[in-house]
């Protein structure tokens, strides 16, 4: 429940969640008129959300 009150382990969650849906978005629909615009936000929401549940596990001490 502590985590929860943390905002960077919410933003990463956030940002995690959505670029996992912007990438399987991207596999479903494929090369529509946007291009690969999905998948390449997608691969960088994932980065930066892991950067930030990382960070949060990091401070925490691993537990």
């Amino acid at each position: 429940m502590n985590k929860l009150f943390d905002l960077r382990f919410v933003i990463g969650l956030f940002f995690l969640v959505t670029g996992l849906l912007l990438v399987l978005y991207y596999i479903v629909k494929g090369t529509a008129l946007d291009g690969k615009v999905n998948l390449y936000c997608g691969i960088l929401f994932v980065v930066f959300g892991s950067s930030f549940l990382l960070s949060v596990k990091r401070k925490s001490g691993g537990s």
